[in-house]
Order: C-alpha cells, then sequence, then structure tokens
C-alpha cells in the first residue's frame, strides 16, 4: 500500500500562501496613516444635514436633486469667492438613507478642504444649506 500523500502536498502548498499574505500586510503604523488627512489638500466633511423628502419614488424628484444640489453649491461659492470658486475648497456629497425608498431621505455633506474650513465653513456650508433646504421645501410642497 502506497502512503497518501495528497495531505502532505496540500500543505505543502497552502504554506508559501500563508507566508506571502502575511509578508502582504501592511503595518498599523502604516494603515493610521493612510486614514489620516494630511497635506493641504486634506478634506474633512464638516457638517452633514438629513433631509425628508417623500414616502413614494418620485422619479422627477430624484432627477431634480442634481440641479438643485448644483445650483445650491454655485450660490454657496458665488457669496464666497466671486469668480475664484477653487478658492473655497468647498465640495458636497448626496448620500440616500430612506429605508424602504432610498430617496425618502437624503444626507447632505459640506465637505471642505481642512485649511479652508475653520476660516470659511460656518459661512459656506450654512448658505449652501439654506438655499439647498428652499429648493427642496419648495419640490416636496404638496407632495
Amino acid at each position: 500500500m502506497r502512503p497518501d500523500n495528497r495531505g502532505l502536498s496540500r500543505a505543502a502548498l497552502l504554506f508559501p500562501a500563508l507566508f506571502l499574505c502575511a509578508c502582504a500586510a501592511p503595518e498599523p503604523a502604516a494603515q493610521r496613516r493612510l486614514e489620516e488627512p494630511s497635506g493641504p489638500g486634506a478634506a474633512i466633511v464638516f457638517e452633514k444635514r438629513l433631509f425628508k423628502l417623500v414616502r413614494t419614488p418620485d422619479p422627477d424628484l430624484e432627477a431634480a436633486l442634481e440641479g438643485f444640489l448644483s445650483a445650491s453649491y454655485d450660490t454657496a461659492v458665488r457669496n464666497h469667492a466671486g469668480d475664484k470658486p477653487m478658492d473655497t475648497g468647498f465640495t458636497y456629497s448626496l448620500a440616500p438613507k430612506g429605508a424602504v425608498y432610498p430617496f425618502s431621505e437624503i444626507e447632505v455633506s459640506c465637505i471642505m478642504q481642512e485649511k479652508y474650513a475653520r476660516r470659511s465653513g460656518p459661512a459656506i456650508c450654512g448658505d449652501f444649506f439654506r438655499d439647498l433646504e428652499a429648493r427642496l421645501k419648495r419640490a416636496v410642497g404638496g407632495k
């Protein structure tokens, strides 16, 4: 009877793979450096707001959201930077948050470059959210 070498060959194949995986893992200090914002262009979420919209799907409202966000962004930038929008270090993001219908609630984040956040964040994000809230209230009005 011949000895069964299948178990040994599987282990021999598995050992180098385990060794390679262990070597490829980054050090904990390296992981921390990747997660922390750094440098002049580092961005932070300055403020988030949750907006309740409609309970049932509304394709027209969903299609209009991009325009509402862009118009509110333009208003905030124009109020604070005039013709130099890059001097604000400001952008935004939108995330659907509804449980059953994703766009029944949305979370909008005002994102600022860290170097501008303390000085300009409250005014820019305030203008952005005020304008956006007014647009959303008009759109959702009787729905």
